[in-house]
């Protein structure tokens, strides 16, 4: 990217914008340029963002290593600058925009009509398409997966009290958190589910205080989605000798004294079908949705005793396979 190209992303995301190259290859079936792509982060240094942003950059490196693509990242894009954004690479000639969260949603729905050559794509829960040809989305079953959490967590209490805590008060989050309360209750009548926002998806020192708040009110285990401060969460969590359960990626290697298991998205996936989707020519607007039997229950690396494991992973076993009905109810969390 040369400086001016820079300086004008820049400008128009209010974030960091970083070209990443995929070296010799080509674009398959249509086409002997490799696909032009653009991803937009509202966190920065998603690479390392522990979580949600960790593994779609993940799904990125995918598209760029195995497929060719020829992607440059967005990082730290405000929400109110996410169209703009989106807008400035759609009117440079990029053949795919990809957002990353469902606080994006708006700015897919507002660009994806105005720009009718370029595919936009929604990495993130989503339960509609814009009013335009050129969008796709790969959403999961976000209520599913709170469920899954939730119940891991109610099983492993010992003080009978759990907290969710996440960043920003998003739509996808707000939903997570109502699928771990019901999936605690499922679990376990007695569970008390504590929930909590730290207001952003960067302010680790909030974070931290935040986590500290819900673990005085006795939650000894933590359901986090905080992204890029997680550190905050973790340094809680480990400040107090509780426990905690990561979000979409395996958190264990932050914190191994005090992750007690991650529920796992496998988000590169995700990736791997957009690219597939775009180099078979298969970008008719749709929406491809990833529901609880994708999920998987990361290593516990021997913290619960071996009798609250199998009950632990048998229930989510149920309910992945449909045996065990979880309520979908909307819970109005703050």
């Amino acid at each position: 990217m040369t400086n001016c190209n820079r300086r004008a992303f820049l400008a128009a995301g209010g974030g960091v914008a970083l070209m990443l190259s995929a070296g010799f290859h080509v674009r398959p079936a249509f086409s002997a340029k490799p696909v032009k792509a653009a991803v937009i982060f509202s966190v920065a240094n998603p690479g390392n963002a522990a979580g949600w942003d960790e593994g779609s950059y993940r799904g990125v490196r995918k598209l760029i290593d195995e497929h060719g693509w020829d992607v440059t990242v967005a990082e730290a894009v405000p929400f109110p600058r996410l169209a703009d954004t989106a807008a400035n690479y759609a009117e440079s000639g990029y053949d795919v925009v990809i957002f990353t969260s469902s606080g994006h949603i708006g700015a897919w729905n507002e660009v994806s009509p105005k720009y009718p050559k370029t595919l936009f794509a929604m990495m993130s829960v989503v339960n509609a398409l814009p009013k335009a040809a050129n969008a796709l989305a790969f959403s999961i079953d976000i209520y599913g997966y709170g469920v899954m959490g939730g119940m891991a967590a109610a099983l492993a209490s010992k003080s009978g009290t759990i907290a969710a805590v996440g960043g920003a008060p998003v739509p996808g989050l707000i939903t997570w958190m109502s699928g771990i309360i019901e999936g605690a209750k499922s679990a376990r009548s007695d569970i008390e589910v504590l929930t909590a926002f730290s207001g952003d998806w960067s302010n680790v020192p909030r974070a931290r205080e935040v986590t500290a708040m819900q673990i005085e009110r006795g939650a000894d285990i933590i359901v986090m989605n905080a992204g890029g401060s997680t550190r905050g969460v973790l340094d809680a969590v480990e400040t107090a000798g509780v426990q905690c359960i990561g979000y979409a990626t395996d958190v264990y290697a932050e914190s191994e004294k005090s992750v007690l298991t991650s529920v796992l998205m496998n988000i590169p996936s995700w990736y791997e079908a957009l690219a597939l989707a775009v180099d078979e020519g298969r970008t008719e607007a749709r929406i491809e949705n990833y529901g609880p039997d994708t999920f998987t229950l990361a290593d516990m690396h021997g913290k619960l005793d071996g009798a609250v494991e199998t009950t632990l992973r048998d229930t989510i076993g149920r309910y992945q396979r449909g045996e065990l009905t979880v309520a979908v109810v909307a819970h109005d969390v703050k």
